[in-house]
């Protein structure tokens, strides 16, 4: 190979090279700055006991409810599947190629 071709490899490599390092050292600041800057702040964990009786019985309610609901829409029909039409004696596709033939042939006698 010439000498400029081989310098021309080499400048090609040194600048795809550096443009990696630069992507990956650009990738870690940004990942070391999230891990720096991360909020971390317990959240309370709010745990919600019913003790009242109406409230057991509204919840026995909606449970019914749902219970219900879902069981009705599996019960529920299914769409039927319409019967295949029989197919016509002239498809479309047969009829205009034979009305364009008739116009390039002019009127029937």
């Amino acid at each position: 190979m010439s000498e400029t071709l081989v310098v021309a490899l080499q400048i090609a490599f040194t600048g795809m090279l550096l443009v990696f390092v630069s992507i990956l050292m650009f990738w870690l600041i940004i990942a070391l700055l999230v891990k720096a800057t991360a909020v971390r702040e317990a959240e309370p964990v709010v745990v919600v006991v019913a003790h009242d009786e109406a409230e057991q019985e509204r919840k026995r309610r909606a449970v019914a409810t749902a219970v219900a609901l879902a069981l009705a829409l599996e019960t529920e029909t299914k769409p039927r599947v319409l019967p295949t039409l029989p197919t016509p004696i002239v498809s479309a596709w047969q009829a205009v190629m034979r009305s364009s033939i008739l116009d390039k042939r002019g009127p029937v006698r």
